[in-house]
């Protein structure tokens, strides 16, 4: 991928004028995976502010590992966020979310005055933290099957359609309060027995909307017709 500085793309243009400069599909991907209704990236950002705050400390990170040790859990870490990999939040996400319960009680345990911790009771933020841990692992999936060596054009645009219509899937099934598409909040809303809230709902639903838009307007289809 090429960077618009004035170097190797100022020199081409001085020898064709009509010469045009495109984002590789990975990193316009990662564009389309960043535009996020405002209340979604709020959970986002808070989510990443709990995760720094118990990662930033090693007493912290200690005291957190033995709890999760003593309470027998899968995994022992919170993982930390990369800002250079905004998709890296994804496993982030996940992580936390499965953690939840171990972190509420590492909060009340160790009577943190953290004003977040709350956040970890709320119902609505912790089922959006379950969507966005799922809409971040399906778009890191994607990411990853566009990349390698052996990746073609033609495999790309597959992979880009193919993705298009899930979402146009996912946006009929949400209409219809169809979660199966999304493994973590499917599974928080069954076993919580609670119905997601109209706000979070439309959300959620707006969220799909942008990527589909997003992803039609970074990938358009092919002119045919063009000689």
């Amino acid at each position: 991928m090429s960077v618009k500085i004035s170097g190797l793309i100022a020199r081409i243009r001085n020898i064709i004028l009509s010469v045009t400069w495109h984002h590789c599909c990975i990193h316009r991907e990662a564009i389309v995976s960043k535009k996020i209704p405002t209340k979604l990236k709020e959970v986002l950002d808070e989510a990443v502010k709990i995760v720094n705050f118990i990662k930033a400390k090693s007493l912290n990170s200690r005291l957190f590992e033995q709890l999760c040790k003593d309470m027998d859990s899968e995994h022992y870490q919170l993982l930390l966020h990369s800002e250079i990999r905004w998709l890296s939040r994804g496993k982030v996400l996940s992580r936390l979310f499965e953690f939840s319960h171990e972190i509420r009680l590492f909060f009340i345990e160790h009577k943190s005055s953290f004003t977040l911790s709350e956040r970890l009771n709320d119902f609505s933020w912790l089922a959006s933290l379950a969507y966005l841990s799922d809409i971040f692992a399906h778009l890191n999936v994607l990411n990853l099957s566009l990349q390698g060596s052996h990746v073609t054009i033609f495999k790309v645009e597959d992979k880009i359609e193919a993705m298009i219509k899930k979402l146009e899937l996912w946006n009929l099934r949400l209409s219809k309060k169809n979660y199966d598409s999304f493994q973590y909040l499917n599974s928080f809303l069954e076993l919580t027995k609670e119905e997601l809230s109209g706000e979070v709902s439309k959300y959620i639903k707006q969220h799909i909307e942008d990527l589909q838009r997003s992803f039609h307007d970074y990938f358009p289809v092919p002119d045919t017709n063009r000689n």
